[in-house]
């Protein structure tokens, strides 16, 4: 069992280093969330190596770090969207392959997504800003009908 852990610690290690499509492919890969003071850096412009962790597990879903920050009890990535961010490239975002939705989702304009309650929802905006680059949203597209999304079916 100790020599299963060692493997999966070094494992852990050397996936920050593999290209997202690799984590993306291989979800099961990426690090598990740890709430006991694990430093975790966000941003992609960070000259620390582990910033470039392209996700990490909890419970069943790949999320990315948003801010660095040292983890503790009840700061789970569901939790604390403003931390973290859920990453679904799995799914097309298509009506016939719409995307789960989850709460602190970076969402993009014209792409599909299934939320909770089983309804498909069109994603109709993006950042004012920068449009093109998605926006996360701390609610369900259930929850912004007609300011973010318009009910599909």
């Amino acid at each position: 069992m100790e020599e299963a852990k060692s493997y999966r610690k070094n494992l852990e290690e050397l996936i920050m280093f593999a290209p997202a499509e690799k984590v993306l492919n291989e979800p099961t890969l990426a690090p598990v969330w740890d709430p006991n003071g694990v430093q975790y850096y966000g941003g992609e412009d960070s000259e620390h190596p582990q910033s470039k962790v392209r996700g990490l597990t909890y419970p069943d879903r790949l999320y990315k770090c948003l801010i660095g920050h040292t983890s503790q009890e009840s700061w789970e990535p569901d939790v604390v969207p403003t931390l973290w961010a859920v990453i679904d490239e799995t799914h097309a975002g298509t009506i016939d392959d719409p995307i789960p939705a989850a709460k602190g989702m970076i969402y993009y304009k014209d792409k599909y997504y299934l939320d909770p309650n089983g309804k498909t929802y069109l994603c109709i905006r993006d950042r004012d800003d920068q449009p093109g680059a998605g926006i996360q949203l701390q609610y369900l597209p259930s929850e912004l009908v007609g300011v973010y999304f318009t009910l599909v079916k």
